[in-house]
């Protein structure tokens, strides 16, 4: 209150509804969002472009962002999704469900989750992954700790070391944009579907992404 907002954004998926309701009490508007898929993201970006009197902004990135998700499905047309295994957590092992963001933004890369649930947040047994056995272990990046150590440390754990993509090092190291509803997701889905259908992006490259990309995804195979 001291603040003074004009208006608060929340997200259902990170705040809580009684913090809403609570701020809605004391005069505060909210405008929460609850993106499921990488268009109701870019919806989004429209949505709180009016809110904020920041249409001539939000349009111009709204329409970029759909014209590179078009031109990434032409260049995709025809090919076979890989089976991937998305790790949200490695201990216990947790994984996304086929109703979120993130399960769209891999279906836009040409991947499709083994995980196949409408939990949003699964539990997956290490037995249950050796026996999916995933082309690809895909792996949002840390900002708080070096990821390529930790699956380094995963080689020699049991259940881990069972799983040929590890032993393959059929390992795909994302930006953690991916695990946000933000413009920044289609710079990952571009960049994952380059590491896993390379062959799809021999002959010509994406337009240059836009300056707010700051975060590199990368393939790391051993």
């Amino acid at each position: 209150m001291a603040l003074a907002p004009d208006v608060v954004l929340a997200t259902k998926a990170i705040n809580r509804r009684e913090t809403v309701e609570a701020l809605a009490r004391i005069g505060v508007p909210v405008y929460a969002t609850d993106p499921r898929t990488v268009d109701g993201m870019i919806n989004s970006i429209e949505h709180i472009g009016k809110i904020l009197h920041a249409e001539k902004a939000a349009a111009p990135l709204a329409d970029d962002l759909r014209g590179r998700l078009s031109s990434l499905e032409r260049r995709m047309a025809g090919t076979e999704p890989r089976r991937v295994l998305f790790v949200v957590w490695t201990d216990p092992v947790i994984s996304v469900g086929s109703g979120t963001f993130i399960a769209d933004a891999l279906r836009r890369a040409g991947a499709r989750s083994v995980v196949d649930t409408t939990a949003e947040w699964p539990r997956v047994s290490l037995e249950e992954i050796v026996r999916l056995q995933p082309e690809f272990l895909v792996f949002p990046g840390s900002h708080g700790g070096d990821t390529q150590h930790d699956i380094d440390a995963l080689r020699a754990r049991p259940g881990w070391r069972d799983l040929d993509a590890l032993r393959r090092g059929k390992i795909v190291i994302i930006s953690d944009a991916i695990n946000r509803p933000a413009p920044r997701m289609v710079d990952a889905v571009e960049q994952l579907a380059r590491a896993l259908h390379p062959e799809s992006f021999a002959h010509s490259e994406l337009s240059t992404a836009p300056a707010y990309l700051a975060e590199e995804v990368c393939a790391c195979a051993r």
